[in-house]
């Protein structure tokens, strides 16, 4: 084989490995949500989870999070705005409990078009996380997407229901 060939052969594989590659290397902002939280960690501590913020590059920053305690008290809908503090860990976000003991809440954060829905059981644990994902047309990955507030109201009356029982 000529090098000539050899050279144009691997060009081409190089070019097939990239774009492959470049599709995969491209995902969206990330969110994991941790609990129960180290307690022997002094940036935790007191916290009621902690937020793990991905990006593909760089890091995140307070200001890319934003989220909401959603709640039913007393048969009252409630939305309170959540403040998120660093932890001193790159990429690491605390979340202190800011919202009542009564009630029936879930919480709702956001990292750029990402969102996690925390649901939390009677003693305001965490109980389970998601986070919404649909499958793109083009490629069929799946990627987060939006969270209606439908969706929001749906679950928490599920959830206050639960509680109930």
């Amino acid at each position: 084989m000529s090098p000539r060939i050899l050279l144009s052969a691997l060009a081409l594989s190089l070019i097939t490995a990239t774009g492959a590659f470049s599709s995969i290397a491209k995902w969206p902002p990330w969110i994991s949500i941790e609990s129960p939280v180290n307690p022997y960690d002094p940036s935790a501590r007191g916290a009621a989870m902690l937020v793990r913020a991905a990006f593909r590059e760089g890091d995140a920053q307070l200001s890319d999070l934003s989220g909401a305690a959603e709640g039913i008290v007393g048969g009252v809908r409630k939305t309170i705005p959540l403040h998120f503090d660093a932890t001193g860990h790159a990429n690491v976000f605390a979340l202190r409990r800011q919202w009542p003991t009564d009630g029936t809440w879930l919480i709702r954060i956001a990292l750029k078009s990402t969102n996690a829905i925390v649901t939390l059981d009677r003693n305001g644990e965490v109980a389970s996380v998601r986070v919404p994902t649909e499958r793109t047309p083009a490629t069929h990955d799946e990627v987060p997407r939006a969270v209606a507030a439908k969706e929001i109201d749906s679950l928490l009356a599920e959830l206050a229901e639960a509680a109930k029982r």
